[in-house]
């Protein structure tokens, strides 16, 4: 359930803003965050001009070595990693795919930050070395109480300058940074996350297969099995000429016939209701809810009607979350609320226990899935002692 947090592009200059106070700019985590990140990228910047000097006919595979490097090196400003490209991108050190998805510009960009930062990375430490002797000779001596004044301000100023020429720079590469990758390491989150939404949905599929089988089994064959032998007495009977009996095996049948429409009814309308087909998500969640064996609040607000492949996703989710509320809640009542808008909301929630969570293989974790698929989230809050909420969003564009 857990997904990767991500940044836009105004959470991103925001979370790198400086203070307001520039007295601040001391105490500041983004301030000293953002030196350790220049002293990382001098580090980095000239590992990978030299590999690239070195290395020069092997230079697809240092611009991809250095991009993931840089993907990861956003975490020292406090900024989320960016996913990674697949190493079978690169099948040898000198794929010319290395200088794709924006690799060479990014190594480019850490060669030259970090020529950049050298200069006044190595000015500024000196100075603040020196500054610091010098307060340490005069705290040491009869100086006068103006020249240690001085000496505390101008450490104070020089420090300041240097973690607001640290932010500047700081913020300047990890934008340019993730101007260049993360267009691509969302492209390849996203093939990801689909690639494990089909392996998942395949399970569900089969799991479901393997639902209408047992409810065939165990319905409508158990009662055409006893169609069968009871319709063999009826013909026994009347060609023993016990025409009661005959009337009573008959009538025993055509119980039996009446079981099993009731029975594979009940396994269509488990594969798709005719009801949501008919008249809408809202009619059949009604339904569904007056069937169960609590007491069900259906509330609904909105006016925009899903579409029927968006409707059956949210019918199936207020079914699965009945089914585990009635079997593992032992709750009294249920809500479920119903936001007919863009985008459709879905809530159920219930007065149990709790202790409720989605686990692969097991029926939310299919339907979680076929959320996903269709661009949606599914959320379940579930304490011990309760209660449970079970949420869900789904895209509903007109």
């Amino acid at each position: 359930m857990a997904r990767p947090v991500q940044f836009s592009d105004a959470d991103l200059r925001a979370h790198l803003a400086p203070p307001g106070n520039p007295l601040q700019i001391f105490v500041s985590p983004v301030a000293w965050r953002s030196v350790g990140y220049c002293l990382t990228s001098m580090i980095v910047g000239l590992a990978a001009l030299f590999a690239g000097i070195v290395g020069v006919l092997v230079l697809p595979l240092v611009t991809w070595a250095t991009a993931n490097v840089e993907r990861t090196r956003l975490v020292v400003l406090g900024l989320p990693r960016l996913s990674p490209l697949p190493r079978s991108r690169v099948r040898h050190p000198w794929d010319l795919r290395g200088f794709t998805d924006g690799n060479l510009a990014v190594w480019g960009i850490t060669v030259l930050f970090a020529l950049i930062d050298l200069v006044p990375g190595t000015a500024w430490a000196g100075a603040v070395s020196a500054l610091a002797r010098s307060l340490v000779v005069v705290y040491g001596g009869p100086a006068a109480l103006v020249d240690r004044i001085l000496a505390v301000v101008g450490l104070l100023l020089v420090l300041m300058g240097g973690l607001y020429g640290a932010w500047a720079l700081a913020s300047a590469q990890a934008l340019l940074i993730d101007l260049q990758l993360r267009p691509h390491s969302d492209l390849s989150r996203k093939v990801d996350e689909l690639t494990t939404s089909r392996r998942e949905l395949v399970d569900v599929f089969a799991a479901e297969r393997r639902r209408i089988e047992h409810d065939l089994h165990d319905g409508a064959q158990q009662h055409l099995v006893l169609l069968s032998m009871q319709l063999g007495e009826a013909d026994y009977a009347l060609g023993q000429g016990r025409i009661e009996d005959a009337r009573s095996a008959l009538a025993a049948a055509q119980a039996s016939v009446e079981a099993a429409t009731t029975a594979l009814r009940e396994t269509v309308r488990g594969i798709h209701p005719q009801l949501l087909t008919d008249r809408g998500l809202v009619a059949a969640v009604r339904e569904l809810a007056e069937r169960q064996p609590l007491g069900v609040h259906v509330e609904v607000s909105g006016e925009r009607a899903p579409s029927e492949q968006l409707s059956l996703a949210a019918y199936y989710l207020v079914s699965e979350a009945f089914t585990n509320i009635v079997k593992h809640s032992g709750a009294s009542t249920a809500t479920v609320r119903l936001t007919l808008d863009d985008p459709l909301r879905v809530e159920v929630y219930d007065d149990g226990h709790g202790g409720a969570e989605i686990r692969p293989g097991h029926g939310l974790s299919g339907l979680v899935e076929r959320t996903r698929a269709l661009g949606g989230g599914v959320w379940l809050t579930s304490p011990p002692g309760g209660p449970t909420l079970l949420r869900a969003s789904f895209p509903n564009p007109s």
